[in-house]
């Protein structure tokens, strides 16, 4: 009897949540608390790690590098259509450290950038308040931040209709870890 009240209860919270985030007051600033239906919203998160990497030649041939740090940018594009949220999570092919492929507000993404489209998948409202608390861990970018020559911090650059904005995002918070894109 008692599993039968769990499943019906979850029944409910699940179709309470599935019509609609309601997005707490401390989040309702955020860029996606403020997507509207039938709109999207990108996210581009560049940041630093360290990791090995292997590559394999035509021939079959292997080689693996040791472990160096590497920029990694990831692009995440979120639509929302009636009350559900949609995320198309790209990657494209890491790069040296220091290096970044936005390094100021002049963003225009490239061909050369070689996105490549990893992952399409509905987004929970746990995701979607985990994404919006990590706005609110992100700062304005001051001028000397920007000095790719020096360091790679973990930055963020979200893109709506009407603006671009670039942030520094406070903390080793990584949207792909976030939203669940690396499974």
């Amino acid at each position: 009897m008692k599993a039968l009240l769990v499943i019906a209860f979850s029944g409910v919270i699940n179709t309470l949540f599935s019509q609609g985030v309601l997005f707490p007051e401390h989040f309702k600033k955020t860029e996606i608390a403020k997507l509207q239906t039938n709109d999207s919203l990108v996210y581009y998160q560049c940041h630093v790690d360290e990791a090995t990497q292997e590559l394999i030649t035509d021939s079959g041939q292997k080689f693996t590098s040791k472990k160096r740090k590497l920029t990694i940018t990831e692009k995440f594009v979120i639509y929302k259509k009636d009350s559900v949220y949609t995320c198309k999570y790209f990657n494209s092919p890491f790069t040296n450290y220091p290096n970044k492929k936005f390094p100021y507000l002049t963003l225009k993404e490239v061909v050369n950038w070689d996105f490549e489209l990893k992952k399409t998948k509905p987004l929970t409202s746990q995701e979607l308040l985990l994404l919006a608390a990590m706005e609110i861990r992100t700062h304005a970018i001051i001028h000397y931040e920007l000095n790719i020559n020096k360091t790679c911090p973990n930055e963020i650059v979200i893109w709506s209709k009407k603006d671009k904005d670039q942030y520094m995002v406070e903390g080793d918070y990584l949207m792909s870890k976030i939203l669940n894109c690396n499974n």
